[in-house]
């Protein structure tokens, strides 16, 4: 379905193409594990619901890709409801990524697996690797938390100069209306999250040029999709992700990633979009600059925003060059 990067070289292991229901500390939470090489390095993505793997399928020549539907998303929230996943706060979400990662170093016989933390999956990637080092083998974070609300403040400002340049006098009024951060209600962070977590010219521009079957895929998957779980509605993802971002968002804002200690056991990257105005790039770059770890690397991807990921070969250009060979040679 998709030929990007097919000047790879081919390998020629068994490929992995699973996806499953495990008990996640008393839960059942779904787990996808996909890959064209069981051979190839682990890679556990965080905050990318496992209905994106079409999307991510070009990584699967360089990874075995893990994608987790948290408890209050996806598929897992189907499976539960509100009621079976308990209550949700960013420590029981570390808990339950850490034991995520413990069962694939299990099933996948591996010792160790890398992970990808994209915004509010970055948070967690921070706690996970520096709760259990031993578990993982590197670290990237994109769209990084590092102060979130310092990020939110400065993100609101630029945009409301940017837009006040421009003469936006729709964009003037909405932003001047809210304020800057913190807000007391989500619709006031959604609104603000309109303009400063929008995806860049690049980044529209890289989807609009992908094969319509990928996104098709990603929407409305066929049935017997084995990324998807069989027999459960799929429904807006939407609106499961904004009720469980509500009942974090407490904690989102009061994150600071300095309080988790600048030493860390782990090779840490930041590939983060340098027109990111959401967690804005500037901060990511002076906490880089503040850590230390065995291996460390700050890149900014050109032309990338918040969601950087999704200018996906320059993103897997990096996770090849750099953390690929550091995945692989301890894993």
């Amino acid at each position: 379905m998709d030929t990007e990067n097919s000047s790879l070289n081919p390998r020629h292991g068994e490929r992995i193409e699973e996806g499953l229901f495990a008990e996640i500390n008393g839960v059942s939470q779904w787990i996808t594990l996909r890959g064209s090489d069981r051979r190839n390095p682990v890679l556990l993505i965080l905050a990318s619901l496992s209905r994106m793997a079409p999307f991510f399928a070009p990584w699967e020549q360089e990874f075995t890709l893990v994608q987790w539907d948290q408890p209050g998303i996806g598929a897992t929230q189907a499976k539960n409801g509100d009621t079976g996943t308990g209550p949700l706060t960013l420590e029981r979400i570390a808990n339950d990524a850490i034991a995520v990662a413990e069962f694939v170093r299990n099933r996948l016989c591996v010792e160790k697996i890398a992970v990808l933390g994209m915004s509010g999956g970055s948070l967690i990637g921070l706690k996970i690797i520096k709760q259990r080092p031993e578990l993982f083998s590197a670290y990237v974070g994109s769209g990084q938390g590092v102060n979130w609300l310092r990020q939110e403040q400065m993100g609101y400002s630029i945009v409301l100069e940017q837009v006040r340049a421009a003469g936006n006098r729709s964009a003037i009024e909405e932003l001047e209306a809210i304020g800057a951060p913190p807000y007391l209600n989500a619709a006031d962070d959604m609104l603000k999250s309109k303009y400063c977590g929008a995806l860049t010219a690049a980044e529209q521009a890289y989807i609009a040029g992908l094969d319509p079957q990928i996104m098709a895929a990603v929407r409305n998957p066929s049935p017997g999709s084995t990324w998807i779980a069989p027999g459960l509605p799929t429904g807006d993802p939407r609106v499961t992700a904004l009720a469980a971002y509500e009942k974090l968002r407490g904690e989102i804002f009061a994150f600071d990633a300095r309080r988790l200690g600048l030493t860390f056991e782990v090779p840490v990257f930041f590939f983060q979009g340098e027109q990111d105005l959401y967690t804005v790039t500037s901060e990511v770059l002076a906490y880089a600059a503040e850590i230390s770890a065995p291996q460390k690397l700050f890149a900014a991807i050109p032309g990338g925003g918040h969601s950087a990921f999704f200018l996906r070969k320059a993103f897997l250009d990096l996770l090849t060059t750099h953390v690929r060979p550091v995945a692989a040679s301890i894993a």
